[in-house]
């Protein structure tokens, strides 16, 4: 009985001995197991592209430390313009979620300036916001800013303005002409002078990046209105004369004894014009009073010309073929005496 319970007593010992010894296996098992699954860390790993409207999101398992490791060993390519939402060298931690939103790059002309410019927005209007850059509401972009972001692209920025001015400016006159039978053909006269007006413009101006695009009238005021010219324009027939200035078209030529005589200013002649130069005196049975004539000399050893002139006046010793001429002053009178005339009585 003492060998069985011997014997008994050592079987017991042994048995004890295996489970603890099991147990130290499970127990370091176990550990070992724990300090594993905390280097594992859980996290998503999220690429966004808002330029074709997609979004792709993995849940991975990952021992790395940092977010660049992870970057590394998943082998995600992030281009020169994408952006994360953690830097690559941030701890990565279980739970993590890193974001990878891929971008372009453009330029911007802009007040004046060169802007390179990156985004990972779709539209110009998203990526000026998203790099501060303010459009006012008036501004305007080529191409619009609603347009799409494309690589390399170059955007125009205007910047527009409006401001009213006002000037003052002159009307002209306008000319119209009046058939006049007084005067000879080719020969005018202003009857009335013409005068510019004046009108005062509102304008409402726009520009574009200072320099001035759009000029529109707003309002406009008549301050004086202008002064239309009136020119007389003959319409009487020129008789026609030689290039030495003789009448070529004429009824009758006499040849006549001429005298020369004057009068007081505002003297009357008997055909009621005013005694004047180009009015001479006639026998009225030779030459009618109010006969156009063109006298000058007979070339008779002294050239000159009266030229043209109009029977308008008669005298005593005026008889038959003889004609007396006005001129301004007895000294004129007195210097041309008595000469013989050639008289052209005109058509």
């Amino acid at each position: 009985m003492m060998f069985s319970n011997t014997k008994s007593g050592k079987g017991v010992t042994l048995f004890t001995k295996f489970v603890a010894a099991v147990m130290s296996v499970v127990v370091f098992t176990l550990i070992s197991g724990s300090v594993i699954d905390r280097q594992a860390k859980h996290v998503t790993l999220v690429t966004v592209n808002d330029f074709d409207g997609t979004e792709n999101s993995t849940d991975l398992i990952s021992r790395q430390n940092t977010v660049g490791g992870l970057i590394e060993e998943t082998g995600l390519t992030v281009g020169e313009y994408d952006r994360l939402s953690m830097l690559p060298e941030d701890e990565l931690y279980s739970g993590a979620r890193v974001v990878l939103r891929k971008g372009r790059k453009f330029t911007v002309n802009i007040d004046g300036g060169i802007q390179i410019l990156t985004t990972t927005k779709k539209t110009i209007a998203e990526a000026f916001i998203e790099n501060g850059i303010a459009i006012g509401a008036t501004d305007r972009a080529e191409p619009d800013i609603g347009s799409e972001v494309i690589s390399d692209m170059t955007v125009n920025v205007y910047r527009v303005a409006y401001r009213e001015t006002m000037e003052e400016i002159s009307i002209p006159f306008e000319i119209v002409e009046e058939a006049n039978p007084n005067l000879y053909k080719g020969t005018t006269k202003i009857t009335t002078k013409g005068q510019n007006g004046l009108k005062k413009i509102s304008y409402k101006i726009t520009t574009e990046n200072g320099v001035e695009t759009v000029r529109e009238i707003i309002d406009e005021t008549i301050i004086s209105k202008p002064v239309t010219q009136v020119v007389s324009v003959g319409t009487k027939e020129k008789p026609k004369v030689t290039k030495s200035g003789k009448p070529l078209s004429y009824s009758k030529k006499l040849t006549v004894t001429a005298t020369a005589y004057s009068a007081k200013a505002g003297a009357k002649t008997a055909s009621g014009r005013a005694a004047q130069y180009g009015v001479i005196a006639v026998d009225p049975k030779v030459i009618p009073l109010g006969t156009k004539l063109y006298v000058e000399s007979t070339n008779d050893g002294v050239h000159w010309t009266y030229g043209y002139c109009i029977a308008g006046d008669t005298g005593g010793a005026i008889k038959g073929n003889k004609i007396d001429l006005f001129y301004n002053s007895e000294s004129q009178c007195l210097q041309f005496g008595r000469r013989s005339a050639t008289v052209y009585i005109l058509n």
